[in-house]
């Protein structure tokens, strides 16, 4: 005997996740199609170049989120809305703060990283770049809405307009290129088409779950984007300044990384973002601090030597053996 009931609502959740991943799926796959359209397959090349490099940042991320989502699911079924409002701000966040320490200094010196990487590299391949991780960048700032509204297990109408949304970047894509803009129009459509994902989001989570959105424009999303542009000023002034070569791209490197964690943790955190930093480093350190060495037991090291012993005498014993043979 099974529960019919329950096993109707599992199946009508997978159902409406698995629309909902395939838009997501339709919409890159259908890009990379449109582009091959109009471009070829060298463009194509180039995007997927940025495709590979953005793949590789968005699994740093969802490493973070692995360890966030199940404790906002947890402050769901509690009813603790209060908690789980602070763990998505803080959240979204942190995981921004994060990848931007990551993609900055690849966006800045994406021409020169590509040199090295690739012998021949593709024209339209660096604005690519550039476009696809300020792509990732905001879509970090879902990942904990995602995972608050998939807590409620009501996805249907999440899943229909969110989806919905995501596949106009096609039919909006093509009309761009068909106007003859550069192929780079289909990234910039889905950052805005994301945006516009992002306050679909806030809004259905409002009248779900009683999300403030104010709270969370204010707090996250100002707050992110003022973090991003102070953090990108010095560095963007030295990519102008310098000579193209293995010097500029350390120092901006280098620059870009100090900015950026020094702008995240003076004007971006909040004093409990600072204090659960400080308190996941000092979890860190006192676990490595703890770590001993392996000691031997004595009873092992006497075994040991003993054996020793014993080969050493029976190797002698042998050998006399093999010279009263020879004598």
């Amino acid at each position: 005997s099974f529960d019919r009931a329950l096993l109707k609502k599992m199946f009508s959740f997978a159902g409406w996740n698995f629309i909902g991943a395939s838009a997501g799926i339709i919409r890159d796959q259908g890009a990379t199609i449109v582009v091959n359209l109009f471009f070829g397959p060298t463009v194509n090349a180039a995007q997927a170049i940025a495709v590979k490099i953005n793949s590789v940042i968005a699994g740093f991320s969802g490493n973070f989120m692995t360890a966030l989502n199940p404790q906002i699911t947890k402050s769901y079924a509690r009813g603790d809305f209060r908690y789980m409002f602070s763990l998505i701000f803080q959240g979204a966040r942190l995981s921004f703060y994060m990848v931007l320490l990551i993609s900055l200094p690849i966006i800045l010196n994406a021409e020169y990283i590509l040199k090295l990487w690739l012998i021949t590299v593709p024209k339209e391949a660096s604005l690519f770049v550039q476009l696809i991780l300020i792509m990732a960048l905001f879509e970090v700032l879902s990942y904990p809405l995602v995972t608050a509204m998939l807590a409620t297990g009501n996805i249907r109408n999440y899943q229909l307009v969110v989806g919905g949304l995501q596949l106009l970047n096609i039919p909006i894509s093509y009309v761009f290129l068909r106007l003859g803009f550069i192929p780079q129009i289909v990234t910039i459509v889905a950052i805005v088409i994301g945006q516009f994902c992002l306050f679909a989001r806030l809004m259905m989570l409002k009248r779900m779950i009683g999300l403030d959105v104010k709270t969370y424009i204010f707090s996250v999303y100002c707050n992110v984007l003022s973090v991003g542009l102070v953090s990108s000023i010095i560095p963007i002034f030295l990519v102008k300044v310098l000579q193209p070569g293995f010097a500029k791209f350390i120092l901006v490197s280098s620059t870009a990384i100090i900015m950026t964690i020094l702008v995240c943790w003076f004007v971006g955190c909040s004093s409990q973002d600072r204090q659960l930093v400080v308190s996941k480093i000092k979890r860190k350190s006192s676990r490595i601090l703890q770590i001993k060495p392996i000691s031997i037991p004595k009873c092992s090291k006497n075994i040991f030597f003993k054996r020793r012993k014993e080969r050493c005498i029976s190797s002698k014993s042998s050998s006399s053996r093999k010279n009263n043979f020879m004598w």
